[in-house]
């Protein structure tokens, strides 16, 4: 299927934002680290905003995820709405526990991962009460989200931040998944009536803000490593194709054999 302009123009826009907000290193169509999927856009950077070096913090890396349209988002779209009011009573229930709810969408049922920042606020319920939220919230998140390809790069930490980019109104806060962030671009944008030279920034809103997630070192230098390779497929003209080792061993034949000839 053919991209759309939409969404070409929203992989354009998120790629600005990101050079605007300081990630030094950004790519569209980037293998993500564990070379499972291919993802819209992704950043690394080792400075902040203002150009300073983060080193206590170590460097910052984000993965985005494009959607144009609500089928793009939802695993099941017509039970989507009662999905999400019960979600939203559960997390209302956990906050009103003083408990902070992060990573929940676990497909592969990885037993290290937790429901809570602080464990030690679990102990405030029943061990059968929160193994209720537990499940239920994780069942929610699986009908919501699973085999949605932005639903398993969380549960493979392939970046610090998760965001997804869309157009305004199309997706609401509250329909994220948890820990993941939300970038807005106005339909005016991605239809091209905007004047040319204006920021990113005036344009591109970050309606919610993602969680941290902590990723290896090697996670963070393969991403910058993959954002490198899908960057160098406009070398030598844009949309160039490099080809592969036997593409150019042919061609290096050829012009070998014409210059003999």
């Amino acid at each position: 299927m053919a991209e759309s302009r939409a969404h070409r123009q929203l992989k354009r826009w998120t790629s600005l934002w990101l050079r605007e907000q300081g990630y030094l290193a950004v790519g569209i169509e980037v293998a993500d680290p564990t070379g499972r999927f291919r993802v819209d856009v992704a950043g690394w950077t080792d400075r902040d905003a203002q150009g300073s070096a983060l080193r206590q913090l170590g460097p910052r890396t984000v993965l985005v995820e494009c959607k144009q349209s609500r089928g793009d988002f939802f695993r099941d779209g017509d039970c989507s709405s009662g999905l999400l009011a019960r979600r939203d009573q559960l997390l209302r229930e956990l906050e009103r526990h003083d408990m902070e709810p992060t990573g929940l969408f676990s497909p592969l049922g990885d037993v290290d991962e937790t429901l809570f920042k602080d464990v030690e606020r679990t102990a405030r319920r029943s061990d059968r009460d929160l193994r209720r939220v537990r499940v239920e919230l994780t069942a929610i998140e699986r009908r919501l989200y699973r085999g949605m390809k932005f639903a398993k790069l969380r549960r493979w930490r392939g970046a610090s931040r998760l965001l997804i980019a869309a157009p305004v109104g199309l997706i609401a806060c509250t329909e994220l998944p948890i820990g993941w962030g939300l970038l807005e671009v106005p339909w005016s944008v991605l239809n091209g009536q905007v004047p040319d030279g204006i920021p990113a920034t005036e344009v591109v809103t970050l309606k919610t803000m993602p969680a941290v997630h902590q990723v290896s070192e090697a996670v963070e230098k393969r991403l910058l490593r993959n954002i490198a390779v899908a960057n160098s497929r406009f070398v030598g003209g844009r949309g160039a194709v490099l080809g592969t080792r036997r593409d150019l061993s042919k061609k290096i034949s050829t012009f070998a054999q014409a210059g003999t000839g």
